[in-house]
């Protein structure tokens, strides 16, 4: 509306807001939260979300596996478990072996079965306990970064009062009006700033997290689909097919894609 963008230019209210607000962020939440919440934020701005590729590449990793295991024994399995980043059969697979926890997922399931566990244990529980635990693990990223977007607009009036408090000063005999506009509007900017980074900046940001994660519980689902047929002994081709069948209809993966 012809206004002066230099107007809301305030780094000092930047850097009360936003330092009030990674300081109690870091003090209310573990390392590892910051540690995920990092990693949330390269998927974010690198556009590393679920796609098909991930899925079709996923269902392929596991029928070579699979295959591997049905034509050289399941022992040929182990030295691609144990160093994933150098077997041939990962390395074929690159977007897997960027998604960590799906990688683990998979060399962890696989290392158990390699074990020969009894038929007493539930594989099928052991594979949605670990869901879960992954699942509730994730989460801790948007509660967390959801918190802190609640509290932004409380933050954004204590820089407010901070630049009222100091406007004060600023009234005597010899007042300058012009100095105490340019103050007032500084005061008021630590509002809107608040504001702004709350539902402009971070409530996208925690909902964009909220979608990767919900995708990334799919991907674990059909992920264990797939072992849990593979663990009752059916062929990959079946094991494939079930775990196809377990993929949300948007990420659908055509039949020839993971052959």
């Amino acid at each position: 509306m012809g206004g002066n963008l230099l107007s809301l230019w305030h780094p000092s209210e930047l850097v009360v807001i936003l330092g009030i607000a990674l300081g109690t962020f870091m003090a209310a939440t573990p390392v590892d939260v910051w540690k995920r919440t990092i990693q949330f934020l390269g998927r974010y701005f690198g556009g590393e979300k679920v796609t098909k590729k991930l899925y079709a590449d996923t269902l392929g990793l596991l029928e070579d596996l699979a295959r591997l295991s049905r034509t050289s024994g399941v022992l040929a399995l182990e030295k691609h478990i144990v160093s994933p980043e150098t077997s041939p059969i990962f390395m074929h697979y690159s977007r897997v072996l960027k998604h960590k926890d799906l990688k683990k997922f998979i060399v962890d399931n696989f290392s158990y079965l390699l074990l020969n566990p009894p038929q007493s244990q539930n594989f099928e529980h052991h594979l949605e306990n670990q869901i879960y635990d992954i699942y509730d693990s994730m989460s801790e990223v948007p509660k967390s970064v959801g918190k802190v977007a609640d509290w932004l607009p409380g933050f954004g009036i204590v820089a407010a009062v901070l630049g009222v408090i100091l406007t004060m000063e600023l009234l005597g005999s010899d007042m300058d009006v012009a100095k105490i506009g340019t103050a007032i509007g500084a005061a008021l900017v630590g509002t809107l700033t608040g504001v702004f980074f709350a539902f402009a900046v971070l409530a996208p940001f925690v909902h964009a997290v909220e979608v990767m994660i919900r995708q990334d519980k799919s991907l674990f689902e059909m992920t264990a689909s797939f072992l849990a047929a593979y663990a009752n002994g059916v062929s990959p081709n079946l094991a494939v097919e079930i775990g196809r069948q377990r993929i949300p209809p948007e990420f659908e993966v055509p039949r020839e894609a993971d052959s």
